[in-house]
């Protein structure tokens, strides 16, 4: 996609009080395969930025914070000017995972309710091999990650909520990380996304990352 795209929905002041980032890569650099292969089945990378706001992203017009590498993904596909938003975690993430809004599933904060499709189960009964990393919050344990439509995770507040920044509660694949100590907690998460696109298999890949940042408490990278 060379041209930007704009759906201007409405000419009022956009103000929704939190913005879920949405980034989605599709092929580009990542897949091997031929462009008619990869626009059949492209390989994705949906990253959500926890609690970031409309007011953070300079393609948007902020004065205040410089964000030169979002405003160019945005020149090159499609930037959204009007959308509603949950003003909190959470409740963005049951939505955006299952497709509906909050009045419809939404039980309690921090829990998914059990039987719900998300876009996981959906992909990886499409042949897709999926992963996700980051932040979990939604109840369960690693049986409920993989009903969800997981394959492979590496997560924060799945078991205890204990910091997900320095000296994180990291666990992945169903191992408590114990190497992990001197590191930061989105690093590793991080690290993890990139193992997994090196690896791909022969089919293709579906990578969910809910950051941990720049969500509070707000402490020194």
């Amino acid at each position: 996609m060379n041209k930007k795209r704009k759906f201007q929905a409405w000419n009022g002041t956009v103000r929704p009080s939190a913005l879920a980032a949405i980034l989605v890569f599709c092929c580009g650099a990542i897949g091997s395969h031929s462009l008619g292969r990869c626009l059949e089945r492209p390989n994705i990378v949906l990253i959500m930025v926890d609690d970031l706001g409309y007011e953070g992203v300079s393609a948007y017009g902020s004065p205040t914070y410089k964000t030169p590498h979002l405003d160019q993904l945005a020149s090159q596909g499609v930037l959204f000017n009007h959308c509603y938003s949950t003003p909190i975690c959470t409740p963005s993430r049951v939505q955006i995972m299952t497709g509906q809004y909050n009045f419809r599933n939404y039980v309690k904060f921090g829990h998914l309710a059990r039987g719900q499709t998300t876009f996981a189960n959906l992909l990886r009964q499409g042949g897709y091999q999926t992963a996700i990393a980051g932040k979990w919050q939604l109840g369960g344990g690693a049986a409920t990650v993989k009903e969800f439509g997981f394959d492979s995770y590496c997560l924060w507040h799945l078991n205890g909520r204990e910091s997900r920044y320095w000296e994180p509660r990291i666990e992945t694949n169903g191992t408590l990380r114990k190497d992990v100590a001197d590191r930061f907690g989105p690093d590793v998460m991080c690290d993890f996304v990139v193992d997994v696109i090196k690896k791909r298999q022969q089919k293709p890949f579906f990578i969910y990352w809910p950051m941990c940042s720049p969500h509070w408490p707000f402490v020194p990278t």
